[in-house]
Order: C-alpha cells, then structure tokens, then sequence
C-alpha cells in the first residue's frame, strides 16, 4: 500500500510537470506579435517624412509655376505702354484698313519718345507706295511713320506730334500724309462731364512755326456714368474754325479758336504722358 501511494505522488508529479512546460509553451507564440507591431509602428513613422517631402516638392512646383505665370502675364500687360497688344492692333487695323497684313508686333518707343506698339504691315495696296508701313500704336495715339514719304518730303509738323496739355486741357497731334493734321482736344469739367474739339487741316511752315489752320471743328459734349461708359454725346457745332501755331521758339503750341476763343490764350506745353 505504501508502495502503491509512492507510485500514485510520482505519476502525479509528472503531470504537474508535464502541464508546466505546456503552459511555458505558450510565452513564446506571444512574442511575434509584439515584434510584428513594432514593426509595423517603425514602417508607418519611416512613411511620413517620405510624404511631407514630396508635399513639399509639389508645393515648391506649384509656387514656381505661380511665379511664372505671374512673371508673363506681367510681360503681356505692358503696363508702361499704357495699352495691351491686341488693342494696338486693332487700332492700327482700323487705320490700315482690314485687309493690311501685320507683318510683326514689338515694343519700342515713337519718334516723340513716347513707349508703344510698332506694328509693320502691308498694306491693302502697294501700287505707287512702299511695301510696308511701320506704325506707332500707344495710349492715346496711333499713327503711320510717314516722316520720309516715297517723294522724299516729310510733313513739317511731324516734329511737334504727340501730347500737350495747358493745365486744364489735353491736346493730341498727329500727322496726315505730307501735308496735313488731326487734332483732337479734350477739357473736363468734371469727372462726368468733358468737351472735345476734333479738327484737321492743312499744314504750312515758315521759319518762325508750323501753323494748322481749320474749318471743320466739331464740337461735343460727352457725359459718362459711375462706371466710366460714355452715356450721351451731344454735338454744339461741326464748323468750328481757327488755327494752332506750334511756335520754334518754344515748342509750344497756340490755339486760336475763332468760334469762342476756348483756349483762353493759354499756350500747350508738350506732355509725355
């Protein structure tokens, strides 16, 4: 009996035994899963500063692009000039005729010195005239470069084209041809409110000035809303006449309008606007 119970401590001991060691086998099943999610929590932190930088690739192109963009449309604005491209053109067009042919667009400077659009084209016919013609398209004016005709002879007032003002009115000048003018002058009342005088005429020269006498001024009154459109036009006269002498001596301009004296015997300065 006593032999019987020693067997019976002895089996039972092995059980224990044998239970423990598979309790211990379980331990280390746990360890790959702990090992397996550091892992992963290394891998996700490697990751981030891979897309912050390519964030920040695309943030530097995108801003490169904003500045070129910006650099072009600077370029194309021609803010100096006064007056975009296309409406250089389009004024030039008008004067050429639509058939005219733009042989190139570039940015330079007028006789006067004034920043512009030179546009060379070929005009509806050349029959009797030069192939091409260069014209000085900018703020305010458009006109050929007709200083040297095919004849050889230039307009005389071709050295006094341009701007003037006289502190209260505005004076454009430019040429027709070899021997004649267009003249427009324009004076404000108001923010709203402005006459023009439009006229042309011959041109005659003498060693003391370059007179332009007329008789075909148009008068008018044009009112303009808020937003700057013109909302009406209202004709006073069309038969105005008198003279503009642009004097040597000082290279200003007198205008004697014999309708109502509108300069007011105040002479034009030369203006670069």
């Amino acid at each position: 009996m006593k032999r019987m119970n020693i067997i019976t401590a002895l089996m039972i001991t092995a059980a224990l035994t044998s239970c423990g060691k598979a309790d211990e086998s379980h331990t280390p099943e746990s360890k790959p899963s702990v090992t397996t999610t550091v892992a992963e929590a290394v891998t996700t932190t490697t990751e981030s500063p891979i897309t912050t930088a390519t964030t920040e690739v695309a943030s530097k192109d995108s801003a490169d692009n904003s500045n070129e963009e910006e650099s072009t449309a600077a370029s194309d604005s021609s803010g100096n000039i006064g007056v975009d491209r296309e409406t250089a053109v389009s004024n030039v067009k008008q004067l050429a005729g639509s058939g005219a042919k733009i042989v190139s667009v570039t940015e330079g400077t007028s006789p006067e010195g004034f920043k512009c659009w030179v546009v060379v084209v070929e005009p509806v016919t050349t029959e009797d005239g030069p192939e091409t013609v260069t014209y000085y398209s900018g703020y305010q004016f458009c006109y050929p470069d007709n200083r040297i005709q095919p004849d050889g002879q230039q307009n005389p007032l071709m050295n006094y084209i341009g701007n003037y003002s006289n502190g209260r009115a505005m004076m454009y000048v430019s040429c027709i041809g070899t021997d004649q003018a267009s003249i427009v002058i324009k004076w404000s009342s108001n923010v709203a409110d402005s006459s023009v005088w439009t006229m042309s005429g011959n041109v005659t020269a003498t060693t003391e000035a370059v007179t332009v006498k007329y008789n075909n001024c148009t008068k008018e009154y044009v009112s303009y809303a808020g937003d700057g459109s013109n909302m009406s036009n209202t004709i006073d006269y069309t038969d105005g006449s008198g003279e503009i002498d642009f004097m040597a001596s000082d290279n200003k301009a007198y205008w004697y309008d014999s309708q109502e004296n509108a300069s007011g015997g105040v002479p034009f300065t030369f203006y670069n606007e």
